[in-house]
């Protein structure tokens, strides 16, 4: 008859088992020690961060506009200023009014979680590229006219309500200046694209009234310049 097994010969081709936990340890020394590793795994999250809080943007006015780090990486200038260590805390935004500043902030706030830095850098490298193209699925904001793709994170039905909303042209144009001016692309398209929407297939005179332009013109001028270009007036 065999020998009964052995505590030893049962665990044989099997992983080792651990240890057996003294008793007599004290257990307060593992739970300090499990506490440190956890404030040292948040304080290393928190430092992957880059860099502190909210951005105070102000006006010439002094009016202050928060922007968070995340929403301003969409502005090449603010992100510039970022990475030499020009944009800690307050950082100083010339001639864009308070109320133009806060609609652009709004703008970036609303796209920064689906901004796609990649896609807006090879637009701007490449603004007008041939047709038709192969454009890579991307959350930027602005998706080329080539692309019928679903709106998954409803920005384009936002952008549509964010132009809309404007209270008229003036209100407009100060943004694409301020997004021009702050690089901000995704925006600056925007922009200029509901602009051409005004203008597209209007006469000069109806663009002047969707744009609230003065002619400044005489009569005899506009007759002159229309001689003179006849090819372009023909319908």
């Amino acid at each position: 008859m065999a020998p009964p097994a052995t505590a030893a010969d049962k665990r044989d081709g099997k992983r080792p088992a651990p240890p057996e936990e003294d008793p007599t340890v004290d257990s307060a020394a593992a739970t300090a020690d499990g506490e440190t590793t956890e404030q040292q795994a948040a304080g290393g999250a928190e430092g992957s961060g880059g860099g502190g809080g909210d951005l105070v943007l102000v006006t010439d006015c002094g009016t202050e506009v928060r922007l968070s780090r995340s929403a301003a990486r969409m502005s090449t200038a603010i992100l510039h200023m970022m990475e030499d260590g020009c944009a800690e805390g307050r950082v100083p935004v010339k001639g864009v009014d308070a109320g133009v500043l806060r609609l652009v902030v709004a703008y970036c706030e609303r796209h920064a979680p689906h901004y796609d830095p990649v896609a807006s850098a090879a637009r701007l490298r490449d603004p007008f590229p041939p047709f038709p193209i192969e454009f890579p699925r991307g959350t930027h904001a602005i998706r080329p006219v080539t692309d019928p793709g679903p709106d998954p994170h409803g920005l384009e039905a936002w952008d549509k309500k964010f132009i809309a909303d404007l209270p008229d042209n003036s209100a407009l144009f100060a943004v694409i200046l301020a997004a021009n001016y702050l690089g901000i692309e995704d925006l600056l398209d925007l922009g200029c694209t509901a602009v051409a929407d005004k203008m597209r297939g209007k006469t000069p005179e109806e663009i002047r009234d969707a744009l609230d332009i003065e002619n400044d013109y005489t009569p005899e001028q506009e007759a002159e310049v229309r001689r003179e270009n006849a090819w372009a007036f023909e319908d």
